[in-house]
């Protein structure tokens, strides 16, 4: 009797930024911050993530956080069957914010399609940057630095809870640039993280 080939196995990786502002005159830092996870294994995680919030229907937000439900967060998402890459983008003129994502999200989408990922999920903003950034992915493929295969996409924060998390660890990456570096060495086993000129 013929066996049936098992599923093809796949990686899916959601994706969010923060940015630290510097002062009039100096420069500040892009962080962009894709958690990477099986499809199969996310409506347990979202479970898992959902059960840290204060209140149902009320998302995870990092800046909303107190300092306790941040450790308490950091410690969930350290323990999370996940893996966490960051592109960190400096030095980032705050009057080219742009400019940093473009650069940040150029390399994260090279690192998640050399992991293995198959599909990306950016948080949604408004219609015209969401154009920006598939534009961005289009000429990533012309330049051969994702393949066609790689799939990328918008979800919001409202309506998935996979978003939180990038969200938490891409705060945590802030929180280190501004001299707090207790949640990301908290998130130390699955963080890894790339650094990236702006240009």
């Amino acid at each position: 009797m013929p066996s049936t080939p098992p599923p093809e196995f796949s990686l899916s990786a959601w994706v969010d930024e923060s940015a630290v502002i510097g002062p009039a005159g100096g420069f500040g830092t892009y962080t962009m911050a894709a958690v990477v996870a099986d499809p199969g294994q996310c409506d347990d995680l979202r479970r898992e993530v959902s059960a840290l919030t204060i209140k149902p229907g009320v998302r995870l937000h990092w800046v909303a956080e107190s300092v306790k439900r941040r450790d308490l967060i950091a410690e969930a998402v350290a323990h999370l069957d996940i893996a966490a890459i960051l592109t960190v983008g400096t030095p980032m003129d705050r009057s080219r914010q742009e400019r940093a994502r473009r650069c940040c999200l150029e390399r994260l989408l090279y690192e998640l399609d050399q992991f293995g990922v198959s599909e990306v999920w950016l948080e949604s903003r408004a219609v015209p940057q969401d154009k920006r950034d598939l534009r961005l992915v289009d000429s990533a493929r012309r330049k051969r630095l994702i393949t066609p295969d790689l799939q990328v996409g918008f979800a919001k924060p409202s309506a998935e809870p996979m978003l939180w998390l990038p969200d938490a660890v891409a705060g945590a990456m802030s929180a280190l640039v501004l001299g707090e570096d207790r949640w990301l060495t908290a998130m130390t086993d699955v963080v890894t993280v790339h650094q990236v000129v702006v240009r």
